[in-house]
């Protein structure tokens, strides 16, 4: 234990406080009620699918819902929503993690931000266009092309969405901070007089600094695409993506997270904010890739990743699965300080807010309570993550607030997901079983103190 206190919290706290991981969190958690509002407009449109053949096989409702959003417009406004927010998320991640990294520097944020969306926009590869339509052979492998007649139409779709994040993510970074320290350069300042306006007087200030990054950050993507014949996104992909992405979808990474999350609390700290410093950036793409397919129709295990939506199963009333714990004192509980903790506890619990127990019963340096917050959600993690990669229950392929009630909670993310919403009532049976015992102990302890 004073090996932990000493050595492992201190550094765990060290990560947490990463100034880099920090903006990264908080960019995602600005950018959280549009990935929100998005995957509402996605359940929208599809949640219908439950009554498929492969559902609950209720055609006719499933034919009628779609006919009603169809031609009411509820469809088009929802594929509109969709558009500008799911379909945007590496612009949004752009434009928010430039500010936060200016914050973290103490700079200019919005002009940092869009510096930072002029850099990614320059170095987004255009969609190819051909200006006339060309006849392609029965049987032929290509077809040859006038360079006269090839033109670019645009930016491709999947530069902007959730395929183009970690460049963002990387592009952003090296952009911000180029761009605050050569703000900071008295040298490279433009002084205008007291009577111009603020605003004005603000852009001039930055202006050469902004030149200077704009023209350094883009000609380097330029150059690294003519040497090595990939863009930033391509390399991005193949060193990057392909490899954390690999390992990141895997029961032992599904258990070591949920571990570590629960464990930081028992040390005061705040351990999904420490952790989900890390993650986030890796999980965030798998996400919004589980969205896409949803929308394409594709259900279980055509949903591709899993590691997402371990969470929607394990987090049953918060960190440490503590629903289990309060309806556990409610049952059995004798210790009166518990009892008054676990009544106020109630209707946040519901909701996913466990600080009053946390800190009220406590859990915090509680050795007896220790066990069953940081292990039940491993069982959990265990459990659920298996199940879904076998297909037995949902896979989570849309973003809901994290203070969805349970059973609800499972129901939304997974699209619809009936199997996903029964599991999680077994699962409030199973934890509330693994909470009792400790309640127990603890009810023994308080008497013998007495």
């Amino acid at each position: 234990m004073k090996f932990l206190e000493e050595k492992f919290v201190p550094l765990a706290a060290r990560i947490g406080a990463q100034r880099h991981l920090v903006a990264i969190r908080d960019a995602f958690v600005v950018s959280m009620p549009i990935t929100i509002v998005g995957s509402i407009a996605v359940l929208v449109n599809n949640i219908q699918g439950v009554f498929a053949k492969n559902g609950l096989n209720i055609v006719s409702i499933q034919e009628g819902y779609t006919n009603f959003i169809t031609s009411t417009g509820i469809k088009d406004v929802m594929n509109a929503v969709n558009k500008g927010s799911i379909n945007m998320m590496a612009i949004l991640l752009v434009t928010s993690l430039g500010y936060q990294m200016a914050k973290g520097l103490k700079g200019d944020g919005i002009a940092t931000s869009v510096v930072s969306l002029t850099c990614y926009l320059g170095l987004a590869p255009a969609v190819q266009t051909l200006a006339n339509n060309y006849k392609w052979e029965s049987g032929a492998k290509g077809v040859e092309v006038l360079t006269s007649d090839v033109a670019g139409g645009g930016i491709a779709a999947n530069k902007l969405d959730s395929n183009g994040l970690f460049v963002a993510m990387l592009l952003t970074i090296a952009v911000s901070e180029i761009f605050v320290r050569l703000s900071r350069n008295d040298k490279l300042k433009i002084t205008l007089p007291d009577g111009v306006p603020p605003a004005v007087a603000g852009s001039f200030t930055v202006l050469i600094p902004a030149i200077l990054t704009v023209i350094v950050i883009v000609a380097a993507g330029i150059y690294i695409d003519k040497l090595t014949g990939m863009n930033l996104w391509i390399i991005t992909q193949k060193f990057v993506s392909a490899p954390l992405n690999k390992v990141a979808d895997t029961l032992g990474t599904a258990v070591l997270i949920t571990f570590l999350s629960n464990f930081l609390w028992f040390f005061g700290l705040h351990g999904k904010n420490i952790v989900g410093s890390i993650t986030t950036p890796i999980f965030t793409p798998l996400s919004l890739e589980n969205t896409q397919a949803y929308e394409a129709g594709k259900t279980g295990k055509e949903i591709p990743n899993i590691i997402n939506g371990v969470s929607v199963y394990t987090s049953i009333g918060g960190s440490g699965a503590t629903l289990g714990l309060i309806i556990a004192v409610l049952i059995f509980g004798k210790v009166q300080a518990e009892r008054t903790v676990i009544g106020i506890s109630v209707a946040p619990g519901i909701f996913g807010i466990n600080e009053p127990i946390t800190f009220g019963v406590p859990i915090v340096m509680n050795p007896v309570y220790m066990v069953p917050f940081v292990f039940t959600p491993v069982i959990l993690a265990t459990l659920s993550y298996i199940l879904m990669d076998l297909g037995v229950i949902e896979r989570v392929c849309l973003s809901t607030p994290w203070v969805t009630p349970p059973v609800l909670h499972p129901f939304l993310a997974t699209g619809g997901g009936i199997k996903g919403a029964i599991y999680q009532v077994i699962e409030i049976v199973g934890i509330t079983l693994m909470w009792a015992p400790f309640v127990l102990v603890s009810n023994k302890q308080s008497a013998h103190a007495q």
